[in-house]
């Protein structure tokens, strides 16, 4: 499970998870924003729709470098709250469903969508629509919870599927000629990770927030920030010990018009 989940103070809005700045962690806010960060490379001076904006902090963060920026949402709440919060000349937040848009055909040059798809009901309905609204030679920068065998029944209640990395890259491969991984991890000494990852296998980590001092002293001795203060510079994306990441980081170029 995501460490987004694990760790998670996120406010929950009808069926979504969704996040508020102004209330979780600067840790839990990192974490998300990192992906947005990431994608501001792809994004200078192109035309960008961010599926499934939320409140539109990340929409937002990638108006910095992109010509202009449309942010969608089905969640009217969350659009009236990213209009009223980030009022930017290049920015366009907007009620839409990011399975039927009705934005024009071959809009985009770059669409970003981070922890979206594991949530919806009808994938191939989405993922036909990202590769309609792109223009040919477009870019897609999606993520999604990486396990280590895809399931279709997890945990937690908001996700319909969780994907293992090599199911997600068969997927992506049907409406993509190119797919490119990353994987985004915390930023940890080696031995900090082995020890985290052996109390996640032997369920004790489950226990830890009952000696939340002890926690953090240890953190600080293994020379690794805690969830709840880690900043963008604790958290990378990188192409190596992806099998580590607890977020798969796909960046998929030149979309298939694939037909129902």
């Amino acid at each position: 499970m995501s460490s987004s989940i694990i760790q998670n103070r996120l406010e929950v809005e009808g069926e979504v998870e969704r996040i508020d700045p102004e209330l979780v962690p600067q840790g839990i806010m990192s974490i998300h924003l990192k992906r947005y960060d990431f994608a501001l490379a792809y994004c200078k001076g192109k035309s960008v729709l961010d599926a499934a904006c939320g409140v539109g902090y990340g929409s937002a963060h990638l108006a910095q470098a992109a010509l202009k920026v449309t942010g969608i949402d089905i969640d009217a709440n969350a659009v009236a709250y990213g209009q009223d919060h980030y009022k930017l000349d290049n920015l366009t937040l907007q009620v839409a469903d990011v399975t039927q848009s009705r934005l024009s055909n071959s809009e985009f040059d770059v669409v970003s969508s981070f922890d979206t798809i594991e949530h919806l009901p009808d994938i191939p309905a989405y993922l036909r629509e990202i590769t309609r609204v792109l223009r040919p030679d477009g870019t897609y920068i999606v993520s999604t919870p990486q396990v280590p065998h895809t399931n279709p029944h997890p945990e937690n209640p908001y996700h319909t599927i969780e994907f293992s990395r090599a199911n997600f890259e068969a997927l992506l491969k049907l409406y993509f000629e190119e797919v490119e991984f990353y994987g985004q991890q915390r930023r940890q000494s080696k031995i900090h990770y082995w020890i985290t990852n052996f109390l996640a296998k032997t369920g004790l980590r489950q226990r830890l927030p009952r000696l939340m001092s002890l926690r953090n002293s240890v953190n600080k001795a293994l020379k690794t920030s805690t969830f709840d203060d880690m900043s963008m510079d604790d958290i990378i994306i990188t192409k190596e010990n992806i099998e580590r990441a607890s977020e798969i980081v796909a960046v998929c170029r030149c979309p298939r018009k694939v037909t129902p």
